[in-house]
């Protein structure tokens, strides 16, 4: 596996940042492929980098369907409270008590569409001019907090994301805000396609299962009346860690790249 490595300012902490990039070897370097953007960076490909010692193999997944796509894999901030302000959109003074970090603030979150933003008009921009891509074929996949802001992502640019993907997502965050917003987006082309899932036994910090299931299904039915093409899984026992998320990603990627 390459995996290239460069560092990009984020306007948010305005601190460098590792952004890790896979495209697969056996490829013709002007070959242009689809790009997938990730969150949580140093999760994605091995465990070695991983916060809690696993990754998601996600270039194994690409192998396993037989995927020409890059990856662009963006590193979550190291504090876990900078992470829930970078991934969540909107301010979230209920996110205090349910954070699984103790904390002194005052409020979370905010700085999501910061983020997105720059996504969207540095990154993107970056990737598309040094390496073949297909500038229209653009999709983001996310976990927890990661979830969040993709389905945020895809209602705020659904002219640059075609396709997403966000598990486990910790639907709890921001629940009120993401749940206004997306009900009142416009309906998205028939070219859209966004999968949602949870497991049945997802806990973090004081959160219980009940509402991960809750949080996820209200946000699932909204978005299954925006978006054609949508597909919402429970997943039975499963927990939320990365070693769950590497397991579902190859079915994942069969219906994002579907024809």
């Amino acid at each position: 596996m390459s995996i290239t490595e460069i560092e990009r300012l984020v306007p948010t902490l305005e601190m460098p940042r590792t952004i890790r990039i896979y495209r697969p070897t056996e490829l013709p370097a002007d070959e242009a492929l689809p790009v997938i953007y990730m969150h949580d960076g140093q999760n994605v490909f091995s465990g070695e980098t991983a916060s809690f010692g696993k990754g998601w193999e996600v270039h194994h997944a690409l192998h396993t369907v037989q995927l020409h796509a890059m990856i662009v894999a963006i590193d979550s901030p190291d504090d876990g409270m900078d992470r829930y302000d970078e991934y969540a959109p909107w301010t979230d003074e209920a996110l205090l008590m349910r954070t699984a970090y103790p904390s002194h603030r005052k409020t979370i979150g905010g700085n999501g569409k910061q983020y997105m933003h720059w996504i969207v008009h540095e990154l993107k921009p970056y990737i598309d001019a040094q390496y073949a891509t297909i500038p229209t074929d653009t999709t983001m996949i996310g976990s927890s907090m990661g979830g969040v802001i993709s389905l945020y992502g895809l209602f705020a640019y659904p002219e640059v994301f075609t396709r997403v993907a966000a598990l486990s997502t910790a639907g709890w965050a921001n629940f009120s805000s993401l749940l206004e917003f997306i009900e009142r987006s416009p309906g998205l082309s028939e070219d859209h396609r966004c999968y949602m899932d949870v497991g049945t036994k997802e806990v973090s910090g004081p959160m219980t299962e009940n509402d991960y299931l809750h949080t996820n299904e209200v946000l699932a039915k909204a978005v299954q009346k925006k978006v054609q093409q949508a597909a919402y899984e429970i997943i039975p026992g499963a927990v939320h860690h990365e070693t769950e998320w590497a397991k579902r990603m190859p079915d994942i990627l069969r219906f994002l790249f579907s024809s």
